[in-house]
């Protein structure tokens, strides 16, 4: 059963979902360019977290828009950042494996960014939305981790 009462965010909780939403961009940009210039056996990973990036940019923007705010999801400056250093490094290097402690950084950076706007909402179908979205990345990292650390032939 939905929950018929309204629910609008405060400007607090409209700003912390915004950079939510700014840095999930991001990670979806940092994501589509890494796909792209990936090597062949890396890229399923960064297809699989552009997509989850992609619908929750999609769904984060809902999100936001439900609760009062009038959402950018285009990304910030240091999205574009991201995306030239991937650039940089499939000039000098592979896209590969290695890759694997810097996705770690940057998805858990996000997963402190939902830490932080989770409690900051009272309880309601857009919270639980937020969890469940932690919970997606959080599964996705960790099933990308355990590939990653298993021995190779």
């Amino acid at each position: 059963m939905t929950d018929p009462r309204a629910i609008t965010a405060t400007p607090d909780q409209l700003e912390r979902l915004q950079h939510l939403l700014s840095r999930s961009a991001d990670a979806r940009a940092w994501f589509e360019e890494m796909e792209d210039r990936a090597e062949p056996e890396f890229r399923p990973v960064a297809v699989k977290f552009r997509g989850l990036h992609v619908e929750q940019v999609d769904r984060l923007t809902a999100l936001l828009t439900a609760v009062g705010g009038e959402p950018d999801p285009s990304g910030s400056v240091r999205g574009a950042v991201s995306r030239a250093a991937v650039s940089m490094r499939a000039i000098f290097g592979e896209i590969d494996t290695d890759m694997i402690s810097a996705i770690r950084e940057s998805e858990s950076a996000l997963l402190d960014e939902f830490a932080a706007v989770i409690p900051q909402m009272e309880p309601s179908r857009y919270r639980d939305e937020l969890v469940q979205m932690q919970g997606e990345l959080t599964r996705l990292l960790a099933e990308v981790e355990a590939e990653a650390a298993r021995p190779r032939d």
